[in-house]
């Protein structure tokens, strides 16, 4: 079996937008962080703020597509394509991270997610969709020993028992990096990001309202607090880096796509001292040195992908 082609258009971007789009889906995502924090430290579960932000995405991206005068594709594949990409790039990691935000700083969330470009290299590679080097192992390896300096140490993280939950980003970057590989090994040039992205959320929707249905875990949207707008923020914010993420897996590949990791890092621990005065030990800042240089030993080599 030979990896098929990712590209969504027959012209190739120059390598000027490809970071361009990085930055920007790297930006939103990184916002999100203070805005689940914020939505998860007022009561409201999990469950309950991924439903609305998923509901929100689907209505906004179904109107779109109506406007365009679109349909959504509903053969065979496309419906398998949305139901795992949707259960592993919204309801599984959504699930895991809204709870894990209540238990980590926001700053250590997203340097774990920032592990993204590794994870989705190690499933990439018995695909053949990228290629083992020698740099990208001791990348690797590197970014093993900054998840090590923020579990090991016990003054790593505010409070050691926190450091169970280190498991919940991991798996949710594992997760992602599911979610790059099957949308690049799926055909979708008839469908693009904005179809695919809309498929994508009413997968995961029918996957998260059963469980939510049956935990009682919803709440009234229509309170229209500061939480319940963090939530509607979650959702346009994920639908922005969502359709630039799905653009450039298709233009430049996963593992490129993955570097929005970067963006996501800066802005996230940024924003976590900013607004909720976080503070980190030396032993995370080292972590995060590690991490960083990790995700840059693992970037391919060429300048344009």
């Amino acid at each position: 079996m030979t990896a098929p082609d990712l590209s969504l258009r027959p012209a190739a971007p120059h390598l000027w937008q490809l970071r361009a789009m990085v930055a920007l889906a790297g930006f939103a995502w990184g916002m999100t962080g203070p805005l689940t924090k914020l939505a998860i430290s007022t009561g409201h579960n999990a469950i309950g703020i991924s439903f609305w932000s998923t509901l929100f995405a689907a209505g906004i991206l179904s109107g779109v597509l109506l406007l365009r005068g679109q349909r959504l594709p509903l053969g065979g594949r496309h419906i398998r394509l949305y139901l795992s990409a949707g259960l592993l790039g919204t309801a599984l990691p959504n699930a895991l991270s809204f709870t894990a935000y209540g238990h980590l700083p926001i700053g250590i969330m997203v340097m774990l997610l920032s592990l993204l470009p590794m994870v989705t290299l190690l499933m990439a590679w018995p695909l053949g969709l990228e290629r083992p080097t020698p740099r990208r192992l001791a990348g690797i390896v590197l970014g093993m020993l900054g998840v090590a300096l923020i579990v090991l140490p016990g003054t790593s993280l505010p409070d050691p028992a926190q450091a169970i939950w280190i498991l919940a980003p991991l798996i949710v970057a594992i997760s992602y990096s599911g979610e790059s590989i099957v949308i690049a090994w799926a055909d979708i040039r008839d469908m693009g990001p904005t179809a695919t992205l809309c498929g994508m959320s009413w997968g995961a929707l029918s996957l998260i309202t059963p469980v939510m249905l049956i935990t009682g875990t919803g709440f009234d949207i229509t309170a229209f607090g500061a939480p319940e707008l963090a939530v509607m923020g979650l959702a346009l914010l994920n639908l922005v880096a969502y359709a630039g993420y799905i653009w450039l897996i298709g233009h430049a590949g996963p593992v490129f796509a993955s570097q929005t990791g970067y963006v996501v890092t800066g802005t996230g621990v940024l924003l976590g001292m900013i607004f909720f005065g976080e503070r980190h030990s030396i032993w995370v800042w080292g972590a995060l040195c590690l991490i960083v240089v990790g995700v840059t030993m693992v970037q391919p080599k060429q300048d344009d992908p």
